[in-house]
């Protein structure tokens, strides 16, 4: 016959569910401790991927928040949909009680493309014209980079900045993956200082 309950005496009967019990508490053990396993490897995947790829839990719009001249400032990318340029905004906080002039007169400013390796694609002077932040606010200096100007650069660059083979079908791991580099360098007197973006690379339609 098969297994499980027959016929009989009252005392048996109580065994027999204290021992099914005890068989389903040791079946719930062992799922919870499937389950831990599962997450401790997870987390242990997660670990290694964020020390790989350093960059790609930080926001893909803004940089880190550095101090320029004795100010805070970031630099963050426009959302403005558009085909032929790039917006970027360095954001400044005046928490003076007096109003800033910005750019000053002997900053250097320059844009730079940079591949993951570090490697300059392409650079340019910005000339940005001085603007007014008034004191205890928060204002904005401005520059757009040509895509069409991008689109010119060598191969080993281009494909990194376009992704010229993107498909719905393609790996989601793989664009992940995918990334450059665009930064801000305002250079003073008594400094130098760098804005860095970590950016997707931008869809191109042949």
């Amino acid at each position: 016959m098969g297994s499980g309950y027959h016929s009989r005496s009252p005392e048996e009967f109580r065994e027999y569910l204290k021992s099914m019990q005890k068989q389903g508490k040791r079946i719930k053990w062992k799922q919870v401790i499937i389950i831990i396993d599962v997450l401790l490897l997870l987390f242990v995947f997660y670990l290694a991927f964020r020390a790989l790829n350093p960059g790609s839990f930080q926001s893909p719009t803004q940089s880190e928040k550095k101090k320029i001249a004795g100010n805070e400032a970031y630099l963050s990318l426009s959302r403005e949909n558009d085909d032929l340029s790039q917006g970027y905004f360095l954001f400044i906080e005046n928490n003076t009680n007096e109003n800033l002039i910005l750019p000053k007169k002997d900053w250097k400013l320059e844009f730079r493309i940079l591949t993951r390796e570090g490697v300059v694609c392409y650079t340019e002077e910005m000339n940005i014209p001085e603007k007014k932040i008034p004191t205890y606010s928060k204002g904005f200096l401005y520059h757009s980079v040509s895509l069409l100007k991008l689109r010119e650069l060598e191969e080993h660059c281009r494909t990194e900045v376009f992704d010229e083979t993107y498909s719905f079908f393609r790996s989601k791991f793989r664009y992940m993956d995918l990334a450059f580099f665009s930064e801000w360098i305002l250079t003073t007197q008594e400094e130098r200082v760098v804005y860095r973006i970590r950016q997707k690379p931008y869809r191109w339609n042949k």
